[in-house]
């Protein structure tokens, strides 16, 4: 998850380098010189756009600081949750940190994809710009499966609990 600590831009990028030499293409007189490494794992590149865990029953899911979720990001975040919960009962709770930004194709593919009627998702809003994120997706994108959108997490437990249907699969 983000550490919300500003980046410089100078920072390395890679932990080794090692360099290795191409040879010249036709009509090209020098060798051109070719930089590989491992990535650093303390940088933005390596981090995930997205943590999600499994808590008393419900898949508990959150969007990082400054990720940007596309069709991508989107389909890892599909294909996770399938991974917690390949029958497709359990209920969803999202919540996101600052600046989270949702292509408007992520969103018209997600409501494409789910129409798991089974999977109750809950969006847990806690300031203005998160609800209102919540609430444009459920008035325009009109998702198939149960969305609402929280502001307090025991009323949106409350509400997935309706939905449980006690079925997981064995691990």
């Amino acid at each position: 998850m983000g550490e919300g600590r500003p980046r410089d831009r100078s920072a390395r990028l890679f932990t080794a380098r090692c360099s290795h030499i191409a040879r010249p293409l036709p009509g090209q007189s020098q060798e051109v010189p070719i930089a590989c490494g491992v990535l650093n794992d303390e940088t933005a590149y390596a981090r995930a756009p997205f943590g999600i865990w499994e808590e008393d029953g419900l898949l508990r899911l959150v969007l990082c600081n400054a990720a940007p979720i596309d069709v991508w990001a989107m389909k890892d975040i599909l294909r996770a949750v399938h991974r917690f919960d390949p029958v497709g009962g359990a209920p969803v709770m999202v919540e996101q940190e600052e600046l989270v930004r949702m292509t408007p194709e992520a969103k018209v593919f997600l409501a494409r994809i789910c129409h798991n009627d089974q999977r109750p998702v809950a969006f847990m809003a806690y300031d203005l710009p998160d609800r209102i994120q919540g609430e444009f997706f459920l008035r325009f994108h009109k998702p198939a499966f149960p969305f609402r959108v929280f502001a307090v997490q025991e009323d949106a437990q409350q509400w997935l609990a309706r939905y449980s249907s006690g079925l997981r699969a064995v691990r």
